[in-house]
């Protein structure tokens, strides 16, 4: 089987023949479906006009890969049809006038398809859990995903879309989203993905001591992710600042971590390099927890011109970049006292 075009390529022969899949054809519209699905694309809008017309007439050439479809247009429309979280007496009384969106009916005409084909799957088993959550039913969702945690207790995917429904609820859904993720990671403890959704929970929360032990577990299981270093000195450097007169000792800590990424990551860096200016600014201000001076006129000599670097044209026929006016005067102010001077050219 030849390998998918990019998908940019197949919108532009799309473009050529006015965007009608009727003019595509079977093989360009497959190939635009297809793409969406590998470059992982949130275009429902090609999906459902690309999907419905394979569906429609050449469902039979799509052979195997028409289950594959029918999933990605169902999805698509609970995108288009999504409705907000309703409460449960709203929400019977809709279902029992049997109206709904358009999307939402061909939606489910879609999963009854899929589920009479693979009666016992939970990959169909968490769509239905999807078109609950689409049409507002947020606690018939939770059920639904509860019952594939059941079958599959380490389904992330479910969690994922259980957490979602809960944060949708606002302020007082963070904590249950919290409570089932951290009944999740007591169990599967190395999945990242998991800790990193509950560092995003519990920063939701303002709860940064939390947000920092979820940072601290991703980088136990990748120590190398300068990514996570970086989200570490971020959140140490928040609660520094956080504090009445600030936090000396947990400024000094932010620095090591922002450090780390720059050398995990040399070509550059614009948060690590932004954390360390910051931090260095608030370094001299700090009364809290004060000890041995320290010396940060090196360390702002070494990444100012990294950071003017990142707002430089790299060739003499680029226009300039015309936030570099604006770092250079953010430089001058955040350094005046800190006892550095930016040593570039304005």
């Amino acid at each position: 089987m030849s390998a998918t075009p990019p998908l940019v390529e197949s919108l532009a022969l799309a473009k050529l023949r006015g965007n009608d899949p009727a003019r595509c054809g079977y093989e360009l519209s497959r190939h635009i479906l297809l793409g969406v699905r590998e470059a992982r694309a949130q275009r429902p809008d090609l999906v459902l006009t690309y999907g419905q017309y394979l569906l429609q007439h050449h469902a039979s050439a799509l052979s195997h890969d028409v289950w594959g479809a029918y999933e990605q247009v169902v999805v698509a429309l609970l995108q288009y049809g999504r409705q907000p979280l309703k409460s449960l007496a709203v929400a019977a009384a809709e279902r029992g006038n049997g109206n709904g969106a358009p999307e939402m009916r061909a939606a489910q005409e879609h999963l009854t398809t899929l589920s009479a084909q693979f009666p016992d799957s939970l990959r169909v088993k968490r769509l239905e859990g999807m078109l609950w959550e689409a049409k507002g039913e947020g606690e018939l969702a939770i059920e639904t995903y509860d019952e594939v945690l059941t079958d599959d207790p380490s389904n992330l995917l479910a969690v994922k879309r259980q957490v979602a429904v809960c944060r949708a609820k606002g302020p007082r859904g963070l904590a249950e989203a919290a409570k089932r993720l951290c009944e999740y990671l007591a169990t599967f403890c190395s999945d990242a993905e998991g800790w990193l959704l509950l560092h995003d929970v519990y920063l939701a929360c303002q709860q940064y001591k939390r947000a920092a032990f979820c940072v601290e577990e991703l980088l136990l299981i990748n120590p190398m992710a300068y990514i996570y270093h970086v989200r570490a000195g971020e959140i140490t450097y928040t609660m520094g600042m956080a504090m009445n007169g600030g936090s000396h000792d947990l400024l000094l800590t932010a620095r090591k971590y922002f450090a780390h990424a720059l050398e995990l990551k040399p070509d550059g860096c614009l948060r690590a390099l932004y954390g360390i200016l910051l931090v260095c600014a608030a370094i001299g201000n700090t009364t809290k927890g004060k000890g041995t001076k320290v010396d940060t006129a090196e360390l702002l000599a070494h990444i100012q011109p990294l950071l003017i670097k990142c707002y430089t044209p790299q060739a003499t026929n680029e226009p300039p970049n015309p936030m570099r006016p604006f770092v250079m005067a953010l430089m001058k102010r955040l350094t005046s006292g800190a006892g550095a001077t930016t040593g570039a050219p304005a």
